[in-house]
């Protein structure tokens, strides 16, 4: 596989082309980036088809290997709350390599582009959108934890991880933190490996309370992304993560998340049934912590509840 920059004159303007496996693409603007990936609108030459090209940048062979396997992912899964993967190629540049993913392109943006609508208009989500939406973001989660013959972790799990489509389902993208579910940590190199990589891949506010401090003799499993899904159903009803504050004002968020100090606003619409689903996920034990079907059954029980009160 290969891929290739170029540039085209189309008729009296220039245009940049990008070729991934024989197919032309026309660069419109970038659309976002990370700490080493860019994302770019780009058209296809074919039928003006629109889709985002994330530009993974990588400095060495592990950091190529962990973008290709990103790749594996998007097309390992089959399912419409999960990102697929249209093409992918490796670039290779001077001093170092790109590996290219071609991804369908939303326009609504993610859903923490949703929240700023809705606070701007000082509007809150309609409960049965939120179920609605948790349930998609849930059932995406089950794909993950359920794989054969290994359970897998997303473990970053966030409202800008969470692409919304035109008919308003919920799609998780980035998959770059994808990894398998359990390990087990047997020495203090170990811990320190898996709490320094959830430091690199792990976004704070939403990173599950063991991976905050890796304890030796522990096993870290798929119950990082339950806590993460408490977080994401908290901010569905208000609009930011429960630690977000913590965050944006740089006190210790690993203190906050300890604390676990969940305050809603007053005027907020939403029964008391999805704080105490809220409760239940933010578990600060993951032993005790309930899992994904648990979590679905508990999401069908609220949207039973919601359409007998209509």
């Amino acid at each position: 596989m290969g891929g290739s920059l170029s540039s085209l004159a189309c008729g009296a303007c220039g245009r940049t082309t990008l070729t991934i496996n024989n197919k032309h693409y026309f660069f419109q603007h970038n659309i976002g980036e990370g700490g080493f990936s860019y994302v770019d609108l780009v058209e296809s030459k074919r039928d003006s088809q629109l889709y985002a090209l994330k530009r993974i940048i990588c400095h060495d062979k592990k950091s190529q290997g962990e973008a290709l396997e990103e790749a594996e992912y998007c097309r390992k899964f089959h399912h419409e709350n999960i990102i697929p993967l249209i093409d992918h190629c490796v670039v290779l540049k001077a001093r170092l390599t790109e590996v290219w993913l071609l991804l369908p392109f939303h326009k609504r943006g993610t859903l923490w582009d949703d929240f700023q609508r809705y606070t701007a208009k000082n509007e809150y989500i309609d409960p049965k959108r939120v179920v609605r939406l948790f349930y998609g973001i849930c059932r995406a989660i089950e794909v993950f934890h359920k794989n054969s013959p290994m359970a897998l972790a997303h473990r970053d799990l966030k409202p800008a991880n969470i692409l919304l489509t035109d008919d308003d389902v919920p799609i998780l993208m980035d998959l770059g933190s994808v990894s398998p579910a359990r390990v087990e940590i047997k020495s203090f190199s170990q811990a320190q490996e898996l709490q320094d990589l959830a430091a690199e891949k792990c976004t704070m506010p939403y990173r599950a309370p063991e991976l905050f401090q890796v304890n030796v003799h522990t096993i870290i499993d798929e119950k990082v992304d339950i806590w993460s899904l408490g977080c994401i159903l908290y901010s569905l009803m208000c609009l930011e993560g429960p630690f977000d504050k913590a965050w944006l004002k740089k006190d210790s968020v690993h203190l906050a998340v300890q604390n676990r100090r969940l305050v809603y606003p007053n005027n907020q619409p939403y029964p008391e049934s999805f704080k105490d689903l809220v409760n239940d996920l933010l578990n600060l034990e993951p032993e005790t912590r309930p899992n994904i079907d648990w979590a679905l059954t508990q999401v069908q029980e609220l949207r039973t509840s919601l359409m007998g009160a209509v």
